[in-house]
């Protein structure tokens, strides 16, 4: 008996249950491990034949890695399957926990397309797919782990595990595209570079203080993961998608140094001064920023649909020239959602969601047109804001609000 299995049985449970529940779970490791070995055979079949045996091997090599780091460091976390208050080890993952092992095969999937060309055909869409409906999972994981009252500690290790190497993997995927930049690399590490900064300090004998809960971090972080999986999709390319890298990555590089800041002791969150000033910087930017950017954005949405409507004289070529059999019934649809969602913008009802219409609209005139700043440049800019930021000052309704400021199957919200 090891000395970690030991501790494990005396200190935790002296009636050796935990012990008992540790052998099963990691029978339960071998099965899951058994699952993600059939998935990675018949990815590997799959893509012998609709791309080449060349590419397929290489697939199987990186997501075959993904998968083996996944497992490392799910048999490494068993111990921890117990509830949060409690020592005592539960035999079984429980649903959640399954979802999130789900999440994580989906992720040695994406994996696999690592350090190779964008495969042809509908192969091409295949990294973005995998990567959204694992980025769905994760949304739910932690609600069904609620709602059947089944949370551990291992789900929560796996969550923040399986999202860091998630995000990592896609955006290096999508840098190897040519969507993103280069110099958005340092943000597909950020992460493990903060735990890196954590653990510098701890060895330096300098203090390490609790991040305090911010419904803003969960709202930048969904964001961040939604606008990673769009950047796979085949269909954007710079200049487009360097514009939108730039107001992505503030917001997320400014999380992470208040963060640093907090952990550090740089900054204290409870203190009057920084309180004030915090106050003053949130009625800014979730209040007269997102106001302004839904104002001008309705002009300059105005503009770009009143130069295109009704003969799409910029739209329709491009579209045509992208393979689309008959542009003109697609594109009088995306202006029907686009005019519906301008009065909503303007007036914040639905903020966030009409703000998505409007970078669809941004998205498809800088694509059709080229990037403008005279228009669509700036309507992007301002759409990204409100979809960010909520709808601000005299917003209408704003009822997509509660459901980002707490998790899902929770009560209560998360502190801002």
């Amino acid at each position: 008996m090891s000395a970690g299995t030991a501790a494990l049985e005396t200190a935790a449970d002296p009636s050796g249950s935990n012990l008992q529940a540790l052998r099963r779970l990691r029978l339960r490791w071998a099965f899951t491990a058994l699952i993600y070995a059939g998935a990675l055979a018949g990815g590997y079949w799959l893509l012998r034949d609709a791309w080449q045996p060349s590419r397929a091997v290489g697939w199987l090599l990186w997501a075959g890695l993904a998968a083996l780091v996944e497992l490392a460091i799910l048999w490494g976390s068993l111990r921890h399957n117990h509830p949060p208050d409690s020592p005592i080890l539960r035999v079984g993952f429980g649903y959640g926990t399954a979802l999130t092992l789900l999440c994580g095969l989906l992720l040695a999937l994406v994996a696999g397309f690592l350090f190779a060309p964008r495969p042809p055909g509908w192969l091409a869409w295949m990294p973005a797919l995998l990567y959204t409906v694992a980025r769905l999972v994760d949304y739910i994981d932690g609600y069904v782990a609620r709602i059947t009252q089944y949370e551990t500690k291992l789900g929560g290790i796996l969550d923040m595990e399986f999202d860091g190497l998630g995000i990592l993997v896609a955006i290096v995927l999508a840098i190897q595209y040519g969507a993103l930049p280069l110099w958005y690399l340092p943000l597909a590490l950020a992460r493990q570079i903060f735990i890196a900064g954590l653990w510098w300090r701890e060895r330096r004998g300098l203090p390490v203080y609790a991040m305090t809960p911010s419904a803003a971090r969960r709202i930048i972080a969904g964001f961040q993961t939604g606008f990673v999986s769009v950047m796979l999709w085949p269909v954007f390319v710079p200049p487009l998608t360097t514009l939108a890298a730039v107001v992505f990555a503030l917001p997320l590089a400014l999380s992470f140094a208040r963060d640093w800041g907090v952990v550090s002791g740089m900054i204290d969150p409870t203190g009057p001064r920084y309180l004030r000033r915090r106050a003053a910087l949130k009625a800014l930017i979730e209040g007269w920023l997102p106001l302004c950017c839904r104002v001008a954005g309705t002009g300059v949405a105005l503009q770009i649909l009143a130069a295109e409507l009704p003969h799409f004289p910029t739209w329709q070529p491009h579209l045509t020239q992208s393979g689309v059999a008959d542009p003109r019934r697609l594109l009088w649809l995306w202006s029907a959602v686009f005019l519906l969602a301008l009065l909503p913008y303007l007036l914040g009802i639905l903020g966030r969601v009409a703000a998505l219409a409007m970078v669809g609209l941004a998205c498809l005139d800088i694509s059709a047109a080229g990037l403008d700043w005279g228009g669509n440049a700036w309507l992007l800019i301002a759409a990204i804001v409100v979809a960010h930021a909520g709808g601000g000052r005299w917003a209408a309704w704003r009822p997509e609000d509660p459901i980002l400021y707490k998790r899902p199957g929770d009560s209560h919200e998360i502190p801002l």
